[in-house]
């Protein structure tokens, strides 16, 4: 197929020529086209020897070579398209320096985009070029790293830029980006968004005279604002500070900023009163943030009576007072779409809602949540809103039944009101009066009843939570037949009876939590006519019974299941090696029995969390799990799994926690357990494993994560309130996000003598070592003195002998130290007593002498049953002093004809 010297070709109609053996595009006979786009190719170079002539695009007004490979070379080529408007080369190979008069032909461009190339000089050479049509500059990350060269802007070429993108350089040269802004004063639009800034740089702004917004969110500003520079700029509409470390109270030039419509200050650490700030002279503001700051927010909102324009309002985690004296006399000029004020210190006299609420009429979006207000559930906010469509109300204290409004609200999308003290049951006509509510939120309460009848006739709802309440009855055979629910949560309730199988088949669900109610019966004859979408499915904690299902194969897109804690028995069938997008599976808790199933494959290229811990399961390790480097928890605890530990153990690249305690593995740990370099815990005790501790162990516990990672997911809105620039209102709300995983990582671990399950983000700063219960002989490794971030170390009840390495005390977050019941000898090192998080030391039933570091640190607070067992130890907190101990060594000495040199190192 050769296309050329056509006006149209519609291209996308190659990719359905599924048997195409030659494709020519000879772009070169394409004299008149003008928008060429070419990016994510991996195209290196556009010229070759037969086509550099050839290539002349003379009316060509728009190229995207973006997110390619082409190097600086690709310059001048680009400036032999003269009448280009748009040029595009972001996310390509130039580096070092780019001259800008290399492409001083175009002087057509309006628009030019050269972010996030590897730049440390975008400058021009010859004072003469001009391009005087280009207004719009993105440059942003092209400063990403440090070089031996010193990061240099130039943009004397760009008098008429009115947009320019500097985000994310994180090099940028300070100094050089304020003398050349002195050039640009018709620059409007300026994006600094984390580039590393000092606060000096808002003093050096007035020259922008033009600028009209200004974004600095995360640049790292540091101090109070600054009262010279950017407050002369009176033609300021949207400022962003968003996300730095800015104090203080907010400067009072702040307050000739009239022309203000944005303003974000959100995530600092301002104080001070609003009431009292610059903010009530910006009455043409339009949106305002300031969540996150240490501000007090009065009740009353006054202050704010007249800024008829504010229709976004952000005040979360802040500190919400009361304001005596005031009374609402009319109804105020301030009239929000958006009205967030979640997660604030409440003030001890305010048990209700801000009083203003109830003179509002126009709110589409409103989230008082975590502000412990009390009292009963403000339904007025439906009476009095009429297009209210998300109202967030959760972690209150709200009381008395769910009141709906006298007359239906067709905008009303989403109601949360978890985690209150709402009672009774849920009015009957709750779709008739919100039938566009796709959105519910009602579990942390005492709801109770069926819930059935008024499900009915819900036909727009897609989430719904009823979980941590008291609904009761049974499933109906066809529950969720032809319904629109694609997450629904019934945990932790009393719904009794078996679990209809229309659930497991419903074509809408993907995902499914009826975990901790009192479900029986057999689940493991369902027939599927077709695959299921259902990707989460959460039926533990029940009294569920018979064989595990092998319908799972038909669950084709099941990522999470949680069979955990019923009564299941039989063996692990082989369908579930066929569940390809699996990442967490927990069987834990039941009466499984047999081997582990044998895959002819991996069962999951993405299985990372695995718990079969407390069944049955016999025989040895198969090669389940061979190979599977996304595997991070592996929970085999309490079966009767028999054999020694494979070997590779030890490509399991990722596994963070290996727990096989309480099984029959026999044999010894083998060193391939030793690259496993992201552990964190790992608990091999209560079995019969034997020889040597590994000394490679003692590089083994990785260090914790500086950096938690949530999964967050967000869904936009401008409910109506327009911009006028780039910086448009959106307002982002958290609906989604109730629906994070129920299903947190979690482990068992035995630590200060108590069995804790740790979960959730704590698992990430939790590490240990449990090795107790087995027959290891040989010394303690020195080497384990290198696991700097363990927090228990627990080789009790072994066969070790030898000295206590003094190394231990290299252990500086060990809470917990246990090496009782061995053969260990020697004293005890008094570096010990640098531990100062030891919460538990037990070093009982050895064979140790001499004086107890007693009194120093942590080890001022261990009683005599850290160190009974060893008849040889003297001092506090024994009975026994050293003196009388000594006397006792060197009887026995006598009678045994040998004299240890051990024996009369005493203190």
């Amino acid at each position: 197929m050769i296309a050329s010297n056509h006006e149209g070709v519609d291209f996308e109609k190659l990719s359905r020529l599924r048997h195409l053996e030659f494709l020519s595009l000879k772009l070169s006979n394409l004299r008149n086209l003008r928008v060429l786009d070419i990016s994510s190719n991996n195209i290196e170079s556009l010229k070759s020897s037969q086509d550099e002539q050839n290539l002349r695009f003379v009316h060509l007004k728009a190229l995207d070579l973006s997110n390619n490979f082409f190097n600086n070379n690709v310059l001048s080529f680009v400036s032999e398209f003269s009448n280009l408007k748009s040029l595009n080369m972001e996310e390509n190979n130039l580096k070092g320096l780019v001259d800008v008069t290399k492409f001083d032909a175009l002087k057509s461009l309006e628009v030019l985009f050269m972010s996030y190339n590897k730049l440390n000089q975008f400058i021009s050479t010859n004072a003469n070029t001009s391009f005087s049509k280009l207004k719009t500059l993105y440059l942003n990350g092209i400063f990403p790293e440090e070089s031996s060269v010193p990061a240099q802007l130039s943009l004397e070429a760009f008098p008429s830029l009115k947009k320019l993108y500097l985000e994310e350089n994180y090099h940028l040269n300070q100094t050089l980006l304020i003398q050349t802004s002195q050039v640009l004063s018709n620059l409007e639009e300026l994006f600094l968004d984390e580039s590393p800034l000092s606060i000096n740089f808002l003093q050096n702004i007035g020259a922008l005279t033009s600028l009209r917004s200004i974004s600095l969110s995360n640049c790292e500003f540091t101090g109070t604002l600054p009262t010279q520079g950017w407050c002369d700029l009176k033609n300021l509409e949207e400022i962003d500070l968003f996300g730095n470390e800015l104090v203080g109270i907010l400067p009072s030039c702040l307050a000739n900023l009239t022309s203000l419509r944005l303003l974000d200050i959100s995530q600092n650490l301002f104080t001070g009163n609003i009431a009292y700030s610059p903010l009530t002279n910006l009455i043409l503001l339009r949106y305002l943030s300031i969540s996150n700051n240490k501000f007090q927010v009065p009740d009353s909102f006054k202050s704010f009576a007249n800024h008829s324009n504010l229709k976004v309002f952000f005040s979360d985690f802040n500190e919400l007072v009361p304001e005596h004296d005031h009374v609402q006399q009319r109804v105020p000029k301030f009239q929000p779409k958006v009205f967030s004020l979640s997660n604030c210190r409440v003030h001890e006299e305010l048990t209700k809602p801000p009083s203003l609420l109830y003179h509002l009429y126009d709110l589409r979006y409103v989230d008082l949540s975590f502000d412990k207000f009390m009292g009963a559930l403000p339904y007025w906010l439906f009476e009095n809103n009429t297009r209210l469509q998300v109202i967030i109300l959760k972690n209150n204290s709200f009381m008395g039944s769910f009141q709906l409004p006298s007359h239906p609200n067709l905008d009303v999308l989403e109601i949360d009101i978890s985690n209150n003290q709402i009672r009774g049951e849920v009015p009957l006509n709750i779709s008739l009066i919100f039938p566009s509510l796709t959105w519910l939120f009602l579990s942390g309460n005492g709801f109770g009843g069926e819930f059935l009848k008024w499900l009915v006739g819900m036909n727009s709802l897609g989430f719904l939570d009823l979980s941590s309440n008291q609904f009761s009855g049974t499933l109906p055979k066809e529950f969720l037949t032809g319904s629109s629910l694609y997450d629904l949560r019934l945990s932790n309730n009393n719904l009794i009876g078996k679990i209809p199988p229309s659930v497991f088949r419903s074509q809408s669900l993907t995902a499914l939590y009826l975990d901790r109610n009192k479900f029986e019966g057999e689940i493991s004859n369902i027939h599927f006519s077709r695959s299921s979408d259902l990707d989460t499915l959460d039926i533990s904690n029940n009294n569920l019974s018979g064989e595990l299902p092998r319908w799972t194969k038909n669950l084709t897109s099941l990522t999470e299941l949680d069979l955990s804690n019923n009564h299941f028995e039989g063996s692990i069938p082989k369908e579930f090696c066929y569940n390809a997008h699996l990442w967490l599976l927990d069987l834990s808790h039941n009466n499984l029995a047999g081997s582990l199933p044998h895959c002819s494959r991996p069962s999951s290229q993405y299985l990372s969390h695995v718990y079969l811990s407390r069944n049955r399961l016999n025989g040895p390790l198969t090669h389940s799990f061979l190979n599977i480097s996304s595997l991070k928890i592996l929970d085999l605890g309490e079966n009767s799994l028999s054999g020694s530990i494979p070997k590779w153990i030890g490509t399991l690249s990722r596994l963070n926690i290996l727990r096989l305690k309480g099984n029959l593995f026999f044999g010894e740990i083998p060193n391939e357990i030793c690259e496993l370099d992201q552990l964190r815990i790992m608990d091999l005790s209560h079995n019969q494993l034997s020889g040597h501790i590994p000394s490679c162990l003692g590089h083994l516990i990785a260090a914790p994560p500086s950096i938690l990672h949530f999964s967050e997911f967000w869904r936009i809105s401008t409910f109506g309130v327009d911009t006028s620039t780039e910086m448009e209102i959106k307002l982002m709300w958290d609906a989604d996000t109730q629906f994070d995983e129920y299903i947190q990582d979690r482990v068992e671990l035995v630590t200060k003598w108590w069995s804790y399950t740790y979960e959730g983000n704590i698992l990430g700063y939790m590490s240990g070592i449990d090795l107790s219960c087995n027959q290891l002989a040989g010394q303690i490794p020195f080497e384990m003195g290198n696991l700097s971030d363990i927090h228990s170390l627990n080789l009790s009840h072994n066969n070790l002998i030898g000295p206590i390495p003094s190394t231990l005390s290299n252990l500086k977050q060990l809470e917990c130290m246990d090496l009782s019941f061995n053969d260990l000898n020697g004293e005890i090192p008094s570096q010990l007593t640098k531990l100062n998080s030891l919460a538990i030391f037990s070093v009982a039933h050895n064979n140790l002498s001499g004086l107890i570091p007693y009194g120093k640190g942590q080890f001022g607070t261990f009683d005599s049953s850290s160190y009974e067992g060893n008849p040889l130890l003297c001092g506090p907190p024994l009975e026994k002093s050293c003196k009388e101990t000594d006397s006792q060594r060197k009887g026995a000495s006598f009678l045994s004809g040998q004299i240890e040199a051990g024996d009369f190192l005493t203190e």
